[in-house]
């Protein structure tokens, strides 16, 4: 997995500090129905087992194995003032408008 964290992005978390094993959780969270569809967050939280944590500009980022299953090879997380954080692929955005949780 290519994960790529635009520039605006990442002057927004560079000044956080993480603590062993957190970083940035890119979820995608199957939502059963009769389509095929993901609702995509993004929240600190702790590396758990079945993750897999990259380092992409000095910043964790932190991703299920059941969450790739639902996103493209090539991942890019941006950021603007306006409409907050954006996850997309080569082929789609996949949510935008995405504040950063803390899960604690």
């Amino acid at each position: 997995m290519n994960i790529v964290i635009k520039p605006e992005a990442v002057n927004k978390l560079k000044g956080r500090e993480f603590q062993e094993n957190e970083g940035i959780r890119i979820e995608a969270t199957f939502v059963g129905s009769c389509t095929i569809y993901a609702e995509h967050s993004l929240l600190v939280d702790i590396k758990q087992d079945d993750d897999d944590i990259f380092m992409v500009e000095d910043i964790p980022v932190v991703i299920s194995k059941e969450s790739q299953k639902y996103l493209d090879e090539n991942i890019f997380l941006d950021y603007s003032p306006q409409l907050g954080y954006k996850i997309s692929s080569d082929q789609e955005t996949y949510k935008y408008n995405l504040q950063l949780k803390e899960n604690k």
